[in-house]
């Protein structure tokens, strides 16, 4: 049978005939068939959780004979308090969108196309398992590749977990080395705690109630925008906060939500954020504002890394797009200086200010901190232990060296927000350290991305904002009496937390990792380098990609410099989506489709606060599964040692007692095997089965009073007495009593490079702990040192759109998230779509004056990736095939990523050469010579009749973004904001839908008979 994948011919789809079978689906405990779109009885309120977004906010469904029809929020939830944004409540029109992918399908057509025959899960799952065998048998395991995204999906994991028992392969979500990791694997590393991204339900410490006091006082959202990531939670959040006092500061490019309400906006240009970070620490070091925070003003000297001294010997290697700036290297290693200090008592040294010597640090506690008194700028003579002399400078100098540029005059031009008001903006910052700075997405997404992340956690810790009430960077949560422990279902791969007794992999399979060995912070998330994938996709090397297994939504839509991939897709034997409905990477590029359910059908224990909530499957429809499945069947087909199809790996990964690890569970063979699972990780033990889950949850894990009130503030100066407390005690800050009656100070983990043994236990704004792991890795075997180092300071560099085509292409382009829409998800959802039915373009009056634009035209849009002057080339890191060795680019015998070859794409980019489309918004909420554009699709292109690729090429902002050129050391972050674009007064494009009765097709039928899995017709 054949059939068109849209709304008509799926809405006429038959029910189910042997999904119930093929996933071991059984009766559902709360679902009664109805023909009816209306409900005259067995009406039930299920509490589950939203996946709308990565938020989770609790939410109640009402659902009636089996079918949802209403949704609102759920008041149990202490970050939402029953609020609901706009995609969580649309819910009901992505569970019932007419397009659904209803069932598995091969493609019986050309590409890009839409031509479809529906198979069976155990067609599918052996398709993709004999391909991978083939891919074994002919070139190795090291072909597969898996990727994932935003979009709905909670085991964010479940894509490398499967390429780890596979054995080798690469991992790539494009919000990865573009969103979160640079933040999540660099800001620990120096403050010893957390990232700080409120967009991620981090932050606890904002969230406290006003009556447990310490509450957070001055708050800076830096490209975060709570109010439109997140309204129901992170922006109810910091209305409070502003509500109950706290003072808050935007820095952002446009005048969003939350910069309405600000005490301080600054509209900073797209790219420049860390030349205002480096600004802002020149303007903190001059006026020795470290030292004025009220009830902190000793916390540089006493709790940073900040005194100690700077190995000048180092030969530290420079980005190309940096060779300007100073050259500081490691801190200085005490086995240098001292004959009693080996590796086995490795440390850092600073000079003592009383005694007059360099000294070995040490860890802070009641009895010796009235000994510690470190220099903490200038330099000093140092005499090693073979008798020869250098000169150090402190940490903090080489910091004040590097910022010294950054004067605020030349700030202010280089950012274009006026002077005035980043002098208001620092004062207002250091005037109490009972807050801190949240750092947004924005900062992720142009190659300075683990530089910012340096620096705004650098900055938290020149002023003391960390680890203390108020702090986003914090530690939060006090015991529970009940019994009760916080849950979270994540799945994790094996040897990602811990070895397993199978060998799944080895040391050489990732090592093969695509651009790890020259971007390690990806190991944060086992992922791989997505340009060095794409180039060795299509150059073949070092080796082929052969195999593609795709769970997100529409790679078209978030890839940078998307049209670059579609030369990709011929060279893959095989590529597979699994996702809800279709999308531009389906009729572009997809083989065989799996249909992934929606969050209303789906199953994850998810903590909030001290309540625990568990998506719930509220509802299950034709043979839609949760995307585990996809993974578990194509596994299951290759664990029979009888079969052709049989692969060692997938036998084990099939057997808990062959993995022999309990935080590693093998795959499920049924979908109720995996509800079950989860509602065991929901924190009360009593649960064994998603039956009784669905009673239970939502549960408190611990009261309020338990919660707050027990939090212990246990970062530096925490005490572990009970009686005679003395040392430093921060405001608020719980005791509580050790046997011994000893007080100790906790100090910060985490912060000091794997090879120091004697941990002085400092925050590290010296980011020496990054400037390790670009030589030696973050494995358990050692890895071959970066061609760059990992620099230990933030560094400003002019981003290359501007110092390249600046002056043709003269307005810098940013994005940023909006309420209505989660990354390229619900474009297709009909409410939504009226609400905002095209991407809009901000735009100053000066510069719309300039173009002929008025409020509500349409514009066209251009940058030099669409019209064929920023190519992609071949970027092979120069991977040795015999020692999986990066090699450097003045290295005779092989470019590498930082000397790029030939042109690879130029066909590819030819198809957006006419450039997108946007609607004119002029708005003086913009910064200076800078426009900002959300990024869209158009699933009305996948209709009957319509060009399936006009879906990804009308209004599509990542034809315009880039993945050429520079990227960033750590995590090769390739640039989607700050880039350059020229932009000309246009028509609206043919074919879209604008009016609101355009996206009546998309309407939910809810009479249309369902099937599901629970039950036949």
């Amino acid at each position: 049978m054949s059939t068109t994948m849209t709304r008509r011919s799926f809405v006429k789809a038959a029910a189910i005939t042997a999904g119930a079978s093929a996933l071991g689906i059984e009766a559902a405990h709360n679902l009664t068939p109805s023909n009816k779109a209306w409900a005259d009885n067995d009406v039930q309120e299920i509490r589950t959780s939203c996946r709308a977004c990565i938020a989770n906010c609790g939410v109640i469904a009402t659902v009636s004979n089996g079918r949802v029809i209403k949704l609102k929020g759920d008041p149990i939830d202490p970050m939402s308090k029953g609020r609901i944004c706009p995609k969580g409540i649309s819910g009901v029109q992505a569970l019932y969108h007419p397009n659904r992918n209803k069932y598995p399908m091969k493609r019986v057509g050309e590409k890009p196309g839409n031509q479809w025959e529906r198979i069976s899960w155990d067609e599918a799952a052996k398709t993709v398992a004999q391909h991978m065998i083939d891919m074994r048998d002919k070139t190795g395991k090291h072909g597969l590749l898996c990727t994932t995204g935003g979009g709905g999906n909670p085991q964010f994991f479940s894509p490398p977990r499967f390429r780890n028992f596979w054995g080798a392969g690469n991992v790539f979500e494009p919000g990865c080395a573009q969103c979160l990791l640079p933040r999540a694997f660099t800001m620990p590393l120096v403050n010893g705690i957390d990232n700080t991204s409120i967009a991620d339900s981090g932050c606890l410490e904002l969230y406290k109630p006003a009556k447990y006091g310490g509450l957070t006082e001055v708050y800076v959202m830096w490209g975060t925008a709570p109010a439109w990531h997140s309204p129901a939670t992170s922006g109810r959040c910091v209305a409070e906060l502003r509500a109950n006092g706290c003072k808050t500061i935007v820095v952002d490019p446009r005048f969003n939500a939350d910069a309405s309400k600000a005490d301080v906006w600054l509209p900073i240009k797209p790219g420049t954020d860390i030349a205002m970070m480096l600004g802002w620490m020149n303007y903190i070091i001059e006026n020795k504002l470290y030292e004025k925070i009220p009830g902190y003003e000793d916390f540089c000297e006493q709790w940073t890394n900040l005194p100690f001294l700077v190995d000048p010997r180092d030969n530290v290697s420079l980005p190309p797009v940096a060779q300007d700036i100073t050259k500081d290297g490691q801190l200085l290693r005490a086995s240098e200086v001292f004959d009693d200090v080996t590796a086995e008592n490795e440390g850092y040294v600073y000079f003592d200010t009383e005694t007059g010597k360099v000294t070995k640090a040490f860890a802070l506690g009641p009895d010796n901190e009235g000994t510690y008194h470190p220099q903490l700028f200038g330099t000093v003579d140092v005499t090693l232990k073979d008798g020869s002399t250098i000169t150090c400078k402190t940490a903090f100098q080489a910091y004040k060296d590097r910022c010294a540029d950054f004067d605020l005059d030349t700030v202010a031009e280089i950012t274009g927000c006026k002077k005035e008001k980043i002098i208001e903006a620092i004062e207002l910052y250091c005037s109490s350290a009972h807050g801190g700075i949240s750092l947004g997405v924005a900062t992720d997404q142009y190659p300075g991305s683990a530089q910012a992340a340096i620096g705004a956690a650098a900055l938290d810790c020149m002023t003391a904002h960390l680890w203390h009430s108020g702090c986003p960077a914090n530690k939060v949560g006090g015991q529970g009496s009940k019994g009760l422990t916080a849950c979270e279902s994540i799945i994790f791969p094996a040897g990602f937390i811990g070895d397993t007794k199978y060998q799944f992999q080895t040391d050489d399979a990732v090592l093969e990792r695509l651009g790890y060995c020259e971007h390690k912070g990806l190991g944060g998330w086992v992922h791989s380098h997505i340009p060095t994938v794409l180039s060795a996709v299509l150059t073949g090397e070092p080796y082929q990609p052969k195999v593609w297994i795709e769970r997100s939504g529409n790679k078209m839509a978030a890839l940078g410099n998307s049209s670059s991939w579609v030369e990709a897709f011929p060279k893959f034997d095989l590529i597979v989506h699994g996702y809800m409905y279709p999308t531009s990477f389906t009729t572009e590029a997809a083989d065989i489709v799996f249909p992934v359910c929606e969050w209303l059908e789906n199953a994850y224990a998810q903590k909030r606060l001290n309540v625990n909530l568990m998506r719930k499957p509220v509802t299950n429809l034709f043979e839609a599964a949760d995307e585990i499945m996809m993974w578990g069947k194509i596994a299951e087909a290759m664990s029979d040692p009888t079969s052709d199809l049989y692969d060692e790996n997938m036998e084990a990964c099939m057997d808990a007692d062959k993995i022999g690890s309990p935080m590693v569970p093998p795959y499920w063979k049924t979908i109720n095997e995996y509800w079950d699972w989860v509602a065991q990780q929901g924190g009360d033990k009593s649960v064994t089965t998603m039956a009784q889950a669905m009673d239970v949850f939502p549960e408190k894990w611990a009261e309020d009073d338990e919660y707050w009130g027990g939090t212990e503030y246990d970062g530096y100066c925490k005490v572990s007495t009970g009686d005679d407390v003395s040392g430093k005690v921060d405001p608020g800050m719980a005791s509580g009593a050790a046997d011994d009656g000893k007080v100790t100070y906790t100090g910060f983990s985490g912060t000091a490079a794997r090879d120091i043994v004697d941990n002085p236990k400092k925050c590290a704004p010296y980011a020496d702990t990054m400037l390790y792991v670009g030589r030696h890795g973050n494995e358990k075997f050692e890895m071959p040192a970066s061609v760059i180092d990992y620099n230990p300071m933030p560094y400003y560099f002019t981003p290359e759109d501007q110092t390249e085509f600046g002056d043709e292409y003269p307005l810098r382009l940013t994005e940023g998230r909006i309420p209505y829409y989660h990354h390229g998800t619900l474009r297709n959802n009909p409410y939504l779509r009226e609400l905002y039915p095209a991407p809009e373009l901000w735009i100053s009056p000066e510069n719309a004056e300039k173009y002929g634009v008025a409020d509500g035209d349409w514009v066209n849009v251009k940058s030099p990736r669409t019209d064929g002057k920023d190519v992609f080339r071949d970027i092979t890191t120069g991977v040795s095939k015999d020692t999986v060795m990066a090699k450097s680019a003045s290295e005779a015998d092989g470019p590498s990523e930082f000397a790029p070859g030939k042109e690879l794409t130029a066909d590819a980019q030819a198809i957006v050469s006419d450039g997108i489309y946007a609607v004119a918004r002029v708005t003086k909420g913009i910064a200076q010579d800078s426009v900002y554009m959300e990024r869209f699709w158009n699933p009305e292109f996948l209709e009957d009749g319509s060009d399936g690729r006009k879906s990804w090429t009308t209004e599509n902002m990542n034809v315009l973004t880039k993945n050429t050129g520079y990227y960033n050391p750590e995590f090769g972050t390739y640039t989607l904001r700050g880039i350059h674009v020229k932009i000309a007064k246009a028509q609206r494009p043919e074919g879209i839908w604008y009016e609101p009765t355009d996206f009546e097709p998309w309407m939910p039928e809810p009479s249309d008979f369902t099937g599901g899995a629970f039950y036949e017709k």
